[in-house]
């Protein structure tokens, strides 16, 4: 599933004219599974690799991880990115609010689809 996930993104960049190489992606939940700090098997790290190897810029927001020192990266406020990512939906995080601040969004766990946010659904 990750990779289909990340051909999906490398596609919605492609649709804005912009490469995957050099654009800022964030990754909105990181843990195995809503409301947990678990990282293990999560699919977010399979991705944040796979578009890190593509030439990304990486940033993730998730305030159950603080940080992936695997990754090298810590949580960060969603700020200037081409594309936000929901990987994993926590419970108490406005995604609407999360996916009107950038241009291209995309929603694999289908949170903004009750509110019609303009997430792209996977």
């Amino acid at each position: 599933m990750p990779y289909h996930c990340v051909s999906k993104v490398e596609r919605l960049l492609n649709e804005a004219a912009k490469p995957v190489k050099g654009s800022k992606i964030a990754v909105l939940g990181v843990s195995y599974k809503p409301g947990v700090a678990d990282t293990r098997e999560s699919p977010a790290l399979t991705i944040l690799s796979l578009l890190g190897a593509l030439g990304a810029e990486l940033a993730y927001h998730d305030a159950f991880v603080p940080e992936l020192a695997e990754h090298g990266l810590r949580s960060e406020p969603l700020e200037d990115v081409d594309l936000a990512l929901i990987v994993t939906a926590h419970p108490g995080v406005d995604h609407d609010a999360a996916v009107a601040s950038v241009s291209v969004a995309l929603d694999l766990r289908g949170v903004t689809r009750r509110t019609g946010g303009h997430a792209v659904l996977l």
